[in-house]
């Protein structure tokens, strides 16, 4: 039997779900400029009508809300982090093929292979006369420049081994960072959603830092429901095909220095 207070019932559940759809625009309307935030909607359906003792059968009652969920594209997650992976690995050896070749820069007048052709002449110079004085110090002169073009090459060169070293540490640390909080985040999205809600912000900070790993090398991410229970999820990162983050649980990494062969 319907209560007298049917229609007003009904128009409540209107006000309320609507209200929660008005605090969800103002939300994204909010975050239009966020990096990394997802649109959200609010998911509205029916509520359970209830049987009435008339030939028409049973009666709404009204509207609910029954979640928010944010417009995101698995597959574009993927595409993206895959590109970044790629953008990332051409930028760092553009940047050091770049170093290296400013260094290699023969001109006209100087260079390694300048001062090699000079040697060269001289020394056919010499052949045909052992005893010219000019020739030698010519000969010597040139090969004081070669010697001292060759120790700054090698000099030049260590220092940009030396930054690639460094920036590859720095580039560890952040790595070791990124999957800490991705971790850490992980246990607190867990935390929420056990108890139905979707904790799509949390959600969103996650995703960023995802983003921010693929610039580093490949990664995969995969998330699954744990013996079909809400809330409990599995969330695994891999980078390179090797296990970074295994839902709250991280593996740190460590840069180890190459052994030279004697």
């Amino acid at each position: 039997m319907a209560s007298t207070f049917l229609g007003i019932n009904i128009g409540k559940s209107g006000l309320y779900t609507y209200q929660s759809a008005l605090n969800t625009t103002a939300h994204n309307a909010a975050n239009a400029e966020t990096t990394g935030y997802s649109r959200q909607i609010i998911n509205i359906r029916a509520s359970k009508p209830i049987s009435v003792s008339s030939t028409y059968g049973m009666v709404g009652t009204g509207v609910t809300a029954t979640g928010i969920t944010q417009v995101r594209n698995n597959y574009y997650d993927v595409k993206y982090r895959s590109n970044c992976a790629i953008s990332g690995s051409y930028s760092t050896k553009s940047y050091y093929s770049t170093q290296v070749e400013n260094y290699f820069n023969e001109i006209e007048n100087s260079g390694v292979l300048v001062n090699l052709e000079n040697m060269s002449n001289s020394l056919q110079e010499l052949s045909k006369d052992p005893s010219s004085i000019t020739v030698k110090t010519q000969l010597t002169q040139y090969g004081v420049s070669l010697t001292e073009q060759v120790n700054y090459l090698a000099t030049s060169l260590a220092k940009i081994q030396e930054e690639a070293n460094t920036e590859l540490k720095n580039s560890c640390d952040r790595i070791n960072s990124l999957s800490q909080q991705i971790a850490t985040l992980t246990k607190q999205i867990n935390t929420v959603e056990v108890n139905g809600v979707v904790a799509n912000d949390l959600r969103d900070t996650r995703n960023l830092l995802v983003d921010e790993l693929s610039q580093y090398a490949n990664i995969s991410v995969s998330e699954n429901v744990v013996n079909n229970d809400v809330g409990k999820t599995t969330y695994v990162v891999k980078l390179d095909g090797k296990t970074i983050v295994d839902t709250t649980e991280y593996v740190k990494l460590q840069v180890v220095p190459k052994q030279r062969i004697m």
